[in-house]
């Protein structure tokens, strides 16, 4: 019954100092959550070691002062349990922000393709990816999920798909 529920697979052994998942006590309150979507890059403590992730929303469970948060890792883990996303009870000790990179110098932003510029998909998805990136537009940082990648030719540029 409960192998339905996302958030009850079995993880392995924290260690500490490592995150938690949301309890299911604040998972399963009734009444509306409060979510707020925000995609950052963030480090999370898993394992005993710092590991990256996107951070896609978070969560403020009906009558409760705690905070969830749901991330992302790429497809093939390393999550709790190796699954690609997790809710997990935040803690700053735990979760983290990444920092903005340091500028190149001079700053350039990214330029946006068009799509006839683009090219279509390679049909063997040999440009599939997924990679948590910094994308620099506006003369500003912002975090980026990259889907698919390719390079028109080997003198030109990557064009990037990020959401």
């Amino acid at each position: 019954m409960t192998a339905a529920i996302p958030f009850s697979h079995s993880s392995p052994p924290a260690l500490p100092g490592d995150v938690a998942r949301a309890p299911r006590e604040l998972m399963t309150r009734t009444g509306m959550p409060h979510d707020v979507e925000r995609w950052c890059l963030v480090e999370i403590r898993l394992g005993g070691r710092w590991r990256p992730a996107l951070l896609t929303a978070w969560r403020r469970p009906p009558a409760s002062p705690d905070r969830i948060a749901h991330v992302r890792w790429a497809p093939d883990g390393p999550g709790p349990g190796e699954e690609p996303w997790a809710w997990l009870a935040y803690d700053k000790a735990t979760i983290r922000r990444l920092p903005e990179p340091a500028a190149p110098i001079p700053p350039t932003n990214a330029v946006v393709v068009p799509p006839e510029m683009a090219g279509a998909p390679a049909p063997d998805d040999s440009g599939r990816c997924w990679r948590l990136a910094w994308i620099r537009t506006g003369d500003r940082w912002h975090c980026a999920l990259l889907t698919e990648q390719r390079r028109p030719a080997p003198t030109m540029p990557w064009i990037v798909s990020a959401r």
